[in-house]
């Protein structure tokens, strides 16, 4: 192994989550984030891997490594402890349903803290994401914004 390879593999952690896809399938397994990333309070988070430029997430699990197409993933769930950053809990905090286009419906919570007045939930879902952070007890759930069908306030 090259001091370059070693010192990738410092660079870099997992995170495990549970991701549900367009055909109902779910799998999880570790994805990897960089330990230095562009947030004050830490490394790179899943958030940035699902809102990045690339169109595939890695996924290690017992069955080897897979390139999960993001275009077809419905939601990704990890573990707040490891994800949320305290500052994205900043705003007013809405209490929601969501209706996925697969899965069940779930009660989430979510905070918008968006410049100007937008403060409504309709400008936390117009966002410019791929995927949005909705919190679920101890885990954060991130949805695509085209895989849901509607959102109940």
């Amino acid at each position: 192994m090259t001091n370059e390879q070693r010192e990738q593999r410092l660079t870099v952690d997992t995170r495990r989550i549970r991701v549900l896809m367009a055909n109902g399938f779910c799998v999880s397994g570790d994805t990897f984030v960089q330990l230095q990333g562009s947030h004050l309070s830490g490394g790179q988070r899943v958030e940035d891997l699902l809102n990045g430029d690339e169109s595939f997430l890695p996924l290690r699990n017992e069955f080897g490594t897979q390139l999960v197409n993001l275009e077809q993933i419905v939601s990704v769930s990890v573990a707040a402890a490891e994800e949320l950053d305290p500052l994205l809990t900043l705003g007013r905090k809405y209490a929601v349903r969501v209706e996925p286009t697969v899965g069940d419906g779930i009660n989430v919570c979510i905070y918008v803290n968006l410049p100007g007045s937008a403060s409504r939930v309709k400008d936390f879902l117009n966002q410019k994401k791929r995927f949005l952070l909705f919190i679920d007890g101890d885990q954060v759930l991130y949805i695509a914004r085209d895989k849901i069908l509607r959102v109940i306030d």
